[in-house]
């Protein structure tokens, strides 16, 4: 009796039958490992069905490790070893939170849990047909160069397309002065790289981007924090820090900050443009929210045009955080120097990846989906807000678009409480430590507004006020 049956009315097709139940066989122990395989043209003859369709499918089990080819031998089983994975040690209230459980709580938070801090969206707030379209272009229009290194610099068109919306802020630039990178993370880390040094300080916002703060304490680089207010970094307290530490620059999120919401003032993005002069640091402007914002506000190296700014911007949020596309921005003579670092790093970016971006981007959908979004947001902030004050929470800003508040209970010294009490109900509430650069404790803490709707969210938070 044949162990594999194959259906023409099934869903999956041929091969993918073959290869699923073959699996399924071997992992049971129904086929016993080391044995050796069927032939290709017996199992063809038996079943009916083509040589070439077999072919494929014993091709998929070898690239799975499911079979070995042996030449002039044939196939042999040969069952994969596999580790069982334990996420026990990430599990919500297992590990003492810092900035890398925050970042490993994106990938290993269980499916039954409420992210409620994360920066991840909903599902059903993505535009997944948005991803199909741009690979459906990217598909037809592919061509040799696809099996090739790309410009180190990154895909031609896409930069020149970040041109043109960089114009629309006020940047003017030239393509040598764009290099795309694997998300803003990696452009971080190429300044890192590139223009600092280990025992260098550099000021950074407080509370501000965990990753970052990870970031540099693995180049041996010693964050300043500088306190973050409603309208951009404390900028008296910047002064005084800057003539103590002499710092070499500041990584600054100008909108939409993260985790706070808020937003520089175009009073302060003047003044920390002359501090940083006066003191002689470079900035490094992380804008990846930038169209989460509806407002064209002037942002740091729209005033300074690029001269002492570096600009970094990214897709990961709008579009995908799968295709890991971002770009930096700066003075021909700095991007050069960096796109050096790259190449010794990485040679060069994924062409698939940047054409993807590119194809959805200059397509007029993308706009009318970050537009979905924004209005989707600007409720939900809305709602957030209204929601948390009338509970008795306080709101550190009301900000101008986005996904994040930056909220504390007034009853509650610190938020490690309400993560320790958020996790025996199944949700997930990062504390606000765990955006501060020596985990400092704090009342404050982070939510996306896209999952403030959530029952269980509203419950916990009512029982809180209880």
């Amino acid at each position: 009796m044949a162990l594999v049956r194959i259906s023409g009315s099934s869903e999956l097709s041929l091969v993918e039958q073959i290869v699923g139940q073959m699996k399924q066989l071997i992992d049971n122990g129904v086929v016993r490992n080391g044995s050796r395989a069927v032939s290709i043209r017996c199992f063809a003859r038996d079943h009916k069905i083509s040589a070439h369709t077999v072919a494929e499918a014993y091709a998929r089990l070898v690239a799975h490790g499911y079979y070995q080819s042996r030449p002039r031998s044939g196939f042999f089983v040969s069952r994969p070893q596999v580790y069982a994975h334990s996420s026990d040690a990430a599990e919500d209230g297992a590990m003492e939170p810092d900035h890398l459980w925050q970042l490993r709580s994106h990938f290993t938070m269980r499916h039954d849990r409420l992210g409620a801090s994360s920066g991840r969206m909903p599902s059903d707030w993505l535009d997944i047909d948005l991803i199909r379209s741009g690979m459906k272009s990217l598909a037809a229009k592919a061509d040799t160069s696809l099996a090739q290194y790309g410009d180190p610099y990154g895909y031609a068109p896409l930069r020149g397309l970040l041109q043109t919306r960089l114009l629309g802020l006020g940047i003017h630039t030239q393509p040598e002065q764009i290099l795309l990178t694997s998300g803003a993370t990696q452009a971080a880390d190429l300044v890192m790289r590139c223009f600092l040094k280990r025992g260098d300080r550099v000021l950074v916002e407080d509370p501000g981007y965990f990753n970052l703060f990870s970031n540099l304490h693995l180049h041996g680089i010693r964050p300043v924090p500088v306190p973050r207010k409603a309208d951009g970094p404390d900028l008296d307290m910047l002064d005084a820090l800057a003539r103590e530490h002499r710092p070499a620059m500041m990584f600054v999120q100008s909108m939409l900050h993260a985790p706070t919401g808020s937003s520089l003032s175009p009073a302060n993005a003047h003044r920390l443009l002359k501090l940083a002069e006066q003191h002689d640091f470079r900035i490094v402007e992380n804008d990846v929210y930038c169209d989460m914002l509806g407002l064209t506000l002037p942002r740091l190296a729209t005033l300074d045009q690029l001269a002492r700014v570096f600009y970094v911007g990214s897709f990961s949020k709008t579009l995908s955080s799968a295709t890991r596309v971002g770009f930096i921005a700066g003075a021909a003579q700095f991007v050069d120097e960096l796109c050096s670092h790259k190449m010794v790093a990485s040679i060069t970016g994924s062409q698939v990846d940047e054409r993807l971006v590119y194809h959805a981007l200059s397509e007029g959908q993308y706009r009318r989906s970050v537009e979905r979004m924004r209005y989707r947001l600007a409720n939900a902030l809305q709602m957030a807000g209204d929601m948390l004050e009338e509970q008795g929470f306080e709101i550190f800003c009301r900000p101008l678009g986005g996904k994040f508040v930056w909220a504390r209970h007034l009853q509650i010294d610190d938020s490690e409480d309400i993560w320790r009490r958020a996790a025996q109900a199944g949700i997930l509430i990062a504390p606000g430590k765990v955006f501060r650069n020596h985990l400092q404790a704090t009342p404050w803490f982070r939510l996306n507004v896209a999952y403030c709707t959530e029952p269980a969210l509203l419950n916990f938070l009512r029982g809180l006020r209880a």
